[in-house]
């Protein structure tokens, strides 16, 4: 027994000095009674420091203490060393017999790195949910039951909930708004588990509580355990909505600057054509005088077609170009009043016209013909909404300015019709390029579009009121202007026959590329009375003054856009030869880069135009030259029957139809 007891105490002892852990001998006061190598290493003393020092005085304060039975208690404690510094340990304490003697034993492990370890990972562990937080993107986990097993705010967000613990548990089909949503979620997962391969950038659609649609962005990836074991699904995706909006609106964007090249490169063309058929109506339409002879109604129609396909490049023009037009000062109450007889034509017997204007001038600062436009544009939506008949009211009149800063009134047009109204969804897309509800054959979709981005230029708004059944009101605000109107009317006179001008006398020299065109204008001008020269572009009209030294010419009416040299080029060599000719420019479209600016006393005739418009053209030309003033150049627009485009206007000496102008290259603003 003495030789077992001498055995266990050395193995004690070789325990006790080659522990891991420090082990401190206490006696029943608790001072020191040996430690082993570690304890010293710990506490920087020696054994012999050690020994008989009080251990309470060494530590500082306990976490908590647990009595595991009678004869042990385990505490964690936080301990000073000999140099001052603190470390937490994690104490047993038990009851020994040593020689004869009750020790108390202390054994101290040293938990400062795993005290570290556990703040290190209690760090990241925030610093991930901060980031599950912070990031616009849904994150989320499942099980191989494809249960939720954790997710962030975002998901809980999206799927209608409050709190992401509230989704663990479920599965797609119990919070997904739809049974198809659910499978097609649920099938990408399943494809994820079955090949453990990651799947990128799916589209998903959502539809959320609140029942709106979005549009999301997943990507999907195996869940792994620490054996490499696939134990389910991690889900991360962005809602993309806003951007695949964006993407829209770029593509229409983009379709629009391609409608403008395109309207740009065939308006010159096209309205080349336009002129020849209408002008060669008007003239066929001149012979028949006031009769009553039954072909003058297909006569009509057909100028009615060119002035209706003059209008549609007109439109596409202005729209696709933000054309600017020629701002000043317009009483909007005077623009109604010019049209009020139209209307009356356009609108029918069955509708009923009704005006209802401010009694002072609702004066803005716009284009006349523009706002021609715009109400000219409501008022045929109105007439198309009310087949069976009804009213329609254009009312004005001026507000006070709510904002401080902003005008100090504004101008309130209202257009309102007792139609057949629109559903909220035909309402939010009223105003999209192209969108018509009428039949092919009867819309563009361009007139309530166009009549929305002249509002927005002018620095207004315009706003819809309107329900099935109960009628549509068009409510256009727009900055009031200070300043004296427009006395003029510009409105365009109804249809008419070609108005008779005194005979003339003069040498004339017309530069056309288009044969028919050229035809027409020759003919027009020479009923006028005058000589006409005619050449068929700029390098042939030179040629021709050249074989005619003897002679002279009066005025020069030529195309602006030719193939070899343009109309400008061809002016310039023959003002340094005749500096008093008279000069017409004629286009139907005018690129960017051309500049009248330096033809001060030209005149500019837009096409298409009619045989009147021409011969006033011409006799304004003339007048100008004569006078020898130099007035800025001058645009002698086309009659009701004409809808040219007219870059360079200026305020014509009679004024017979809507001011054309210049499309410049920018795009229109898109509806929201």
């Amino acid at each position: 027994m003495e030789q077992e007891l001498r055995e266990s105490e050395a193995r004690f002892r070789s325990l006790f000095e080659h522990a891991a852990d420090a082990i401190v001998l206490l006696d029943s006061q608790g001072q020191v009674v040996d430690a082993n190598p570690r304890a010293c290493q710990n506490f920087g003393y020696s054994r012999e420091q050690f020994r008989g020092r009080h251990f309470s005085h060494l530590e500082i304060g306990c976490l908590r203490s647990e009595a595991a039975d009678d004869n042990s208690l385990t505490s964690e404690c936080f301990y000073r060393r000999q140099d001052g510094t603190v470390f937490p340990a994690e104490v047993r304490y038990a009851w020994i017999e040593s020689n004869g003697r009750r020790l108390r034993m202390a054994l101290i492990r040293d938990v400062t790195r795993r005290r570290q370890a556990e703040q290190a990972l209690r760090e990241r562990e925030e610093l991930l949910r901060n980031i599950l937080s912070a990031i616009p993107c849904g994150v989320f986990w499942k099980d191989r039951q494809l249960r939720y097993r954790g997710c962030n705010e975002q998901v809980a967000h999206d799927h209608g909930f409050r709190d992401p613990a509230e989704l663990i548990g479920k599965d797609d089909y119990q919070i997904a708004a739809s049974r198809s949503e659910a499978d097609f979620f649920r099938s990408c997962d399943q494809q994820v588990l079955s090949t453990g391969q990651p799947l990128m950038h799916v589209e998903e659609n959502l539809t959320r509580r609140d029942g709106t649609l979005r549009t999301l962005l997943t990507s999907k990836v195996p869940w792994r355990d620490a054996h490499g074991q696939i134990v389910g699904v991690i889900g991360v995706y962005q809602d993309i909505t806003e951007r695949k909006r964006l993407e829209q609106q770029l593509l229409q964007a983009q379709k629009m600057e391609a409608i403008g090249r395109l309207a740009g490169g065939i308006a010159h063309d096209f309205n080349n054509l336009l002129t020849i058929i209408r002008g060669n109506a008007d003239l066929l339409r001149s012979q028949f005088g006031d009769s009553a002879d039954a072909a003058l109604e297909y006569l009509d129609d057909l100028r009615l077609a060119a002035d209706r396909a003059a209008a549609l490049v007109r439109q596409l023009l202005m729209f696709s170009r933000q054309s600017s037009g020629q701002v000043e000062i317009v009483d909007v109450n005077s623009v109604i009043r010019g049209l009020a007889s139209m209307l009356d034509r356009l609108l029918g017997e069955r509708i009923r016209l009704v005006v209802d204007l401010s009694a002072e001038p609702a004066t803005v600062l716009a284009d006349y013909s523009h706002l021609e436009q715009v109400i000219m544009n409501l008022a045929v939506n109105a007439r198309d909404a009310m087949p069976d008949g009804g009213v329609l009211t254009l009312s004005t009149r001026l507000l006070p300015s709510a904002d401080i800063e902003g005008p100090q009134r504004w101008v309130q047009l209202r257009v309102s019709d007792t139609g057949v109204g629109m559903d909220d969804a035909v309402k939010e897309r009223i105003f999209e390029p192209f969108f018509t509800t009428k039949g092919p054959d009867k819309g563009t979709g361009l007139g309530l579009t166009t009549a929305f981005g002249i509002v927005q230029r002018l620095g207004g708004q315009i706003h819809v009121d309107t329900a099935p059944g109960c009628g549509t009101t068009f409510t256009l605000t727009l900055p009031w202007a200070k300043g004296q109107t427009v006395q003029e009317s510009r409105t365009p006179l109804p249809p008419a026959l070609v108005r008779q001008h005194p005979r003339q006398s003069g040498r004339l020299l017309l530069v056309e590329d288009e044969d028919s065109l050229r035809k027409l204008a020759r003919l027009t001008l020479e009923n006028q009375g005058y000589e006409v020269l005619e050449a068929p572009d700029g390098e042939a009209a030179l040629h021709q003054i050249e074989m005619q030294t003897e002679k002279g010419f009066d005025v020069l009416v030529t195309d602006l856009v030719m193939p070899g040299m343009d109309g400008q080029e061809l002016a310039e060599r023959l003002l340094c030869r005749y500096p008093r000719l008279a000069i017409v420019f004629m286009s139907g479209y005018v690129p960017e880069e051309v500049q009248l600016d330096t033809f001060t006393d030209a005149v500019f005739l837009p096409k298409p135009f009619t045989p009147s418009d021409l011969s006033r053209a011409v006799l304004t030309a003339r007048q100008r030259a004569a006078e020898s003033v130099p007035p800025r150049t001058e645009a002698v627009l086309p009659s009701s029957e004409g809808c040219g485009m007219n870059p360079h206007g200026s305020p014509p000496l009679e004024r017979a139809g809507p001011r054309a102008e210049k499309p410049d290259s920018t795009l229109p603003a898109v509806p929201p």
